[in-house]
């Protein structure tokens, strides 16, 4: 089985669930994953290999925060024209790869390929909708249509969230499979006996931390007024910090000597930056991109065991009210935290409910669907 994952990120960044899924298929699955180029990142526009994973950067732009690019794309001829490019491009990497052939299964994420895609033969055609593409800034106007194409055009759709599936099947997208988010959960479980980081030992108790990307879904408001109720604990924070959001965790740093920023970790530590929190919370704002999203955080806490504290951010968090601590708003967020603080959660049934969702499992759901499209073509 030849796979090729068209992706909005790129292959040698945090393990997502691009990778985390990638990396579990059979053995014998030859993959190859088409990155994003980033600007001050490395960029290979030549095919390198890490493992069996065969991985390049294509220059396909998923937004624009640039008016001079949004503006010039807002044309159609000029849409055309870089998409013809961009076809060829793709075809010469694949050409240099061994994918050309139609013996191919696309596994897509990153919705500007919608238009060059129809023009490619392949076996089957899944997308891994993981989030509301049109919710993040900058997205241009016509990125609607490439969503809708997509997500009609393909042979399955997975989603993330129960959210999503009816937005999905609002669009008239048919054969749509809820696959949510996982967790490497023998990798997380394991440090809920590890020695507690260097960097933690010496923090006021009690600690409330988070572990994740700081970007523009992160509540820093909420996060300013959880510090200033726990003055005598430690906030923690743990992640890759994106764009205008440096500016606003320098400022909060500089104004709560509370807040500590740990910066970015390697995967396989996390699980231990977990285990040294009192409290694990998931302070991100309640709009429409975090109603459809599926946030892997949740069952890194839960693979540990941790008292989680989250805002109410989907209708999907009501079946996890016996086992987290729910918020409705930012008052109910500090009772949710006083009380974990106390009550501490039953570890064990937070265990079973991440052992459930596992990335293992959540690639035999792919591996299935996929090897049912093919068989069934």
């Amino acid at each position: 089985m030849k796979i090729v994952c068209f992706s909005e990120i790129q292959w040698l960044y945090v393990r997502t669930r691009k990778q985390q899924i990638l990396s579990r298929f059979p053995d014998d699955w030859e993959i190859l994953f088409l990155s994003s180029v980033v600007k001050g990142k490395r960029n290979n526009f030549l095919p390198e290999r890490d493992g069996r994973i065969i991985h390049v950067c294509i220059p396909v732009l998923k937004n624009f925060p640039q008016r001079s690019l949004r503006a010039i794309f807002s044309f159609p001829p000029f849409r055309l024209l870089w998409n013809v490019l961009l076809f060829l491009w793709i075809n010469t990497v694949f050409l240099l790869t061994g994918f050309l052939k139609k013996d191919r299964v696309f596994y897509v994420s990153n919705i500007y390929y919608a238009a060059v895609l129809p023009f490619m033969p392949r076996s089957a055609m899944v997308y891994d909708c993981n989030d509301d593409p049109l919710c993040f800034p900058d997205v241009p106007v016509w990125a609607g249509g490439y969503f809708r194409k997509l997500a009609l055009s393909a042979d399955a759709v997975t989603a993330v969230s129960g959210g999503l599936v009816e937005k999905l099947e609002d669009m008239g997208t048919a054969n749509i499979l809820h696959i949510g988010n996982g967790v490497d959960y023998d990798l997380f479980n394991a440090a809920s006996d590890a020695a507690t980081p260097d960097d933690m030992c010496d923090l006021a108790k009690p600690v409330i931390g988070y572990i994740g990307a700081i970007a523009q879904w992160f509540d820093f408001d909420l996060l300013d007024f959880i510090a200033a109720s726990f003055d005598d604990g430690s906030i923690v924070l743990v992640g890759p910090v994106y764009g205008d959001r440096k500016d606003d965790m320098r400022r909060i740093a500089d104004r709560r000597r509370n807040v500590h920023y740990l910066g970015i970790k390697p995967y396989d530590r996390l699980g231990a930056y977990i285990a040294a929190m009192d409290v694990c919370m998931i302070p991100l704002k309640v709009n429409e991109l975090m109603r459809l999203a599926d946030p892997n955080k949740l069952y890194e806490y839960a693979a540990v065991g941790k008292p989680i504290v989250t805002m109410k951010y989907s209708g999907d968090m009501e079946e996890l009210a016996d086992i987290v601590y729910l918020a409705d708003d930012r008052d109910g967020f500090i009772a949710n935290i006083r009380r974990a603080v106390a009550e501490g959660a039953d570890a064990e049934k937070l265990k079973e409910y991440a052992k459930a969702r596992s990335w293992d499992r959540r690639a035999e759901e792919m591996v299935s669907l996929i090897e049912d499209l093919v068989g069934g073509g």
